[in-house]
């Protein structure tokens, strides 16, 4: 499937031989140990000509490649693109609150992917709630968190409410903080 650009970005399909390919496989395969190693099928690059978000690419925000992973349907994700993310009628749990679910781990948010189309995004979100492993987060402070975080990252093992957390995951409740950078077909 080829993607349309828009108004704010072009999609640039990208070759094996291309210097993008080799670094998302490798974050892609960041996973627990008995995950199935992924190959990717195909890889576009989406370029960002106007700025996404009004604190893009300043002094405040210089993207570093520290991959999160959005698992998605190919309709959606031309409207993510020319749209953004939305939330508010997610068919799946909201365990951190209403915003956009991105893991750092690949194998998270293949489950979310039918047909195994994943987004690596880029994150702008200064005001994170960081939980590591072994310490808990409340239920009950979740909502009025949301108000006052960016985002919650939970890490491996981390525990919310009575659940320890499997895999690494943010929540990022302003979905203008959430940027496509490479679309990901899984072969």
């Amino acid at each position: 499937m080829s993607f349309q650009n828009g108004n704010l970005y072009k999609v640039e399909k990208l070759t094996k031989s291309h210097p993008h390919w080799q670094e998302v496989e490798e974050a892609l395969n960041r996973n627990k140990k008995s995950t199935i190693p992924y190959v990717i099928e195909e890889l576009y690059s989406v370029s960002w000509h106007k700025k996404p978000f009004p604190w893009s690419w300043t002094k405040q925000f210089k993207p570093k490649r520290r991959f999160f992973f959005h698992g998605t349907t190919k309709q959606s994700i031309q409207s993510i693109l020319d749209n953004g993310f939305q939330t508010g009628y997610t068919k799946h749990g909201k365990m951190l609150g209403n915003g956009v679910y991105i893991s750092y781990h690949s194998n998270k948010s293949r489950n979310y992917a039918p047909e195994d189309y994943l987004l690596s995004t880029m994150i702008y979100a200064p005001n994170t709630l960081v939980v590591n492993p072994n310490e808990k987060l409340d239920l009950s402070l979740i909502n009025s968190l949301s108000k006052n975080v960016d985002a919650i990252e939970v890490r491996t093992n981390a525990i919310v409410g009575t659940w320890t957390m499997k895999n690494h995951e943010i929540c990022v409740y302003d979905v203008r903080r959430v940027v496509p950078r490479f679309i990901i077909k899984l072969g």
